[in-house]
């Protein structure tokens, strides 16, 4: 099976998994320590309940799914249809995607620019699919009714076409049905002078073997007037391979190795044109029973070059693709040379890239290809084999990649792809069922912009992430230095599952709901850690933690000494309650000062810290509350005390954040 995990899926099951292993562990030693201590088991068994419900982030989840709710509703502002609510997240992570060249750099409008019949190159001019346009030759308008072989290559073209065009009155355009090159073949053929259905009126076909990327041809066999004759287009090389006559200037002779190797550079000259260069050649009396073997012995005749121009939004894409760091990789089935020009016209391709063919790439190693991989801008002449071979060269490299394709034959390497990206108007049902996101407007743009919302998100599943463990963990040192200290437990069960789920509820939502940062794409990007969190994060919660810790202890203490019990338990859940609220306001950002920061750029934090400090007044002072979190009412200097005392969590995270500044400002 080629099916992959989605990033944030397995970075969520590898999380989910370590807070198990930690919060039994953790639940074990503090259950011992407590009895240890004296506690009583009743009280111990109670307290570590709770603190398990607090320390495992019931509440992540719920935010998570918000967070990419959101996303995807964005997304699907830009054109992005988001299958998989994950995948979006897991976008912002690629570090590779590799493009295909038709349709996804290029318009899919493919335009025969240049024919070279029988020795004689001719230029077609025109627009898109419309069937108008003037042949010249050396400059010169000509009138194609003179020129045999020009005639010859438009009724090839015709014979072998199967794409249909046609006129929409309601678009104002013309609109394909069916394969872009063929239809480029057809719109050759009218220019010409010729239709496909009047042609095959005069001489039916009788037998067909269509293009396949293995045979890279399209054959033709016709009766009637050219009875048995053979009418073939595909690959340069798969046509001179299978040519042994040339025809020139109304002759035939023996193709030599010689002519051939003169062929070919007249074919790779067209190429680096950008063109993409078939050939055409025919062959007479084949009859009915056609089969792969029997195009052979056939005539060369000459070379057809069309163009697909770059869609104008590619080269800002890639620009902003490359700030972001991001290797844009380019795999087509097209000629080494054409698909090279074309890279470099996009800015895929740089002094120094390399480019792989399928052949090179069927002699190259595992290790080989490994070894190559980061040089690689363009992958060309490559099968569905190859394509999925890279895609998983890349991923046992480590790196995430997304790939986007519109094939029947794309779909295995769109799933084996951690992100897979249909085209939407030129991708096959089979293709779109296998993506993760279908791009419904084929803008590789959107690509980019997916990319960005992709890190917003991740942005904000870490703030949700680093604030709900600080908490957690602030309330479990709390309880710990409280037992090492040889005090009652400061937070009680109820005080606990309160802080959890109503202060951290509404904080953790509104947190979720912060706005896009900016310069996303052109900072640097730290790829997720195995388990979500990282150096930075783990050395936020410590800190965040241990002032807690610190800080609601020593008030602990104190008005259990002054005060008795109740009140001293009604300061440490309010304390904590406090730091809650300004740790909020704290993990907006991981770099930039609170006080730099528009207040009011997150209203849902806004009224999301309203909320939970009314709640909190509730739960000191209405009798239900008061009964089930067995709190005391407090005096107005005693809120004074505890807002005050609660400042260092913010001081502390600010501290640290002016350090990181200048740490980046250095490394710069």
């Amino acid at each position: 099976s080629v099916a992959t995990e989605i990033p944030l899926q397995a970075t969520i099951r590898r999380l989910s998994r370590l807070i198990i292993i930690v919060v039994a562990v953790m639940s074990a030693l503090l259950f011992a320590l407590g009895l240890a201590l004296g506690q009583s088991a009743t009280t111990m068994f109670s307290t570590v309940v709770s603190l398990a419900v607090s320390v495992i982030p019931e509440g992540l989840p719920i935010v998570m799914t918000l967070v990419l709710a959101t996303g995807v509703w964005r997304m699907g502002k830009r054109n992005a249809l988001v299958k998989n609510l994950q995948a979006v997240e897991a976008l912002g992570q690629a570090s590779v995607i590799a493009v295909d060249k038709t349709g996804t750099i290029t318009k899919n409008e493919m335009i025969v620019e240049k024919v070279y019949a029988e020795g004689t190159l001719f230029t077609v001019s025109g627009e898109g699919y419309e069937p108008k346009g003037e042949v010249a030759k050396d400059g010169s308008i000509i009138v194609p009714a003179n020129h045999p072989e020009l005639l010859a290559a438009g009724k090839i073209a015709a014979y072998i076409a199967g794409a249909r065009v046609v006129y929409s009155e309601e678009k104002k355009r013309w609109m394909v049905a069916g394969d872009p090159t063929e239809a480029a073949l057809i719109v050759l053929a009218r220019k010409l002078g010729f239709e496909k259905e009047d042609l095959e009126r005069e001489s039916l076909p009788i037998a067909e073997l269509p293009f396949t990327s293995a045979l890279r041809f399209h054959a033709v066999v016709h009766a009637g007037m050219r009875e048995g004759a053979l009418s073939v287009i595909g690959a340069p090389e798969h046509i001179l391979a299978r040519a042994v006559r040339v025809r020139e200037n109304g002759k035939t002779y023996e193709l030599t190795g010689t002519r051939r190797d003169e062929l070919d550079a007249l074919m790779r000259s067209l190429s680096v044109e950008g063109l993409r260069v078939l050939a055409y050649a025919e062959r007479a009396s084949v009859g009915a029973n056609l089969s792969p073997d029997a195009v052979a012995d056939l005539t060369f005749l000459g070379f057809i070059g069309m163009k697909d121009g770059l869609k104008a939004e590619v080269p800002a894409a890639l620009a902003k693709a490359r700030a972001a760091g991001i290797r844009v990789v380019m795999i087509t089935g097209d000629h080494v040379v054409t698909a090279e020009a074309v890279a470099k016209e996009a800015g895929i391709f740089k002094e120094g890239n390399r480019v792989v063919s399928g052949t090179e790439l069927d002699s190259l190693s595992d290790a080989a290809l490994a070894d190559i991989l980061l040089t690689v801008a363009v992958f060309a002449r490559v099968t569905p084999e190859h394509k999925l071979r890279i895609i998983q060269a890349y991923r046992a490299k480590g790196l995430t990649i997304a790939m986007t394709g519109d094939g029947i034959n794309d779909a295995p390497s769109l799933v084996a792809a951690d992100l897979g990206v249909s085209m939407g108007k030129i991708g096959t049902e089979v293709a779109k069922e296998a993506a993760d996101i279908v791009l419904l407007d084929d803008d590789f743009g959107s690509i980019v912009s997916a990319v960005e919302e992709g890190r917003n998100i991740y942005q904000n599943i870490r703030r949700v992430a680093l604030y709900l463990f600080s908490t957690s963990a602030g309330e479990t040192l709390t309880i710990i230095g409280a037992l090492f200290a040889r005090l009652p437990v400061p937070v009680l069960p109820a005080q606990i599952i309160w802080l959890n789920f109503v202060t951290d509820g509404f904080l953790d939502v509104a947190l979720a709901m912060e706005p896009k940062e900016k310069n996303l794409l052109t900072r640097p990007f730290r790829k997720p850690g195995k388990y979500l969190l990282d150096s930075s994060m783990t050395l936020r919660m410590a800190l965040m933690a241990a002032t807690m810790a610190a800080v609601t202890l020593p008030l602990f203490a104190l008005f259990l000494s002054t005060e008795g019990i109740a009140k001293a338990l009604t300061i440490s859940l309010t304390c904590l309650a406090a730091m809650q609220w300004y740790n909020a306001w704290n993990c907006r950002s991981e770099t930039r000062s609170l006080f730099a920061m528009n207040p009011f750029g997150n209203l849902y934090l806004i009224g999301a810290t309203v909320v939970v400090v009314l709640l909190q007044l509730l739960a000191v002072y209405h009798p239900f509350f008061q009964g089930v979190l067995h709190t005391v009412p407090l005096s107005l200097a005693e809120w004074q005390l505890v807002l005050v005392a609660g400042l260092p969590i913010i001081l502390v995270e600010e501290a640290r954040k002016l350090v990181a500044r200048l740490t980046l400002r250095l490394s710069h």
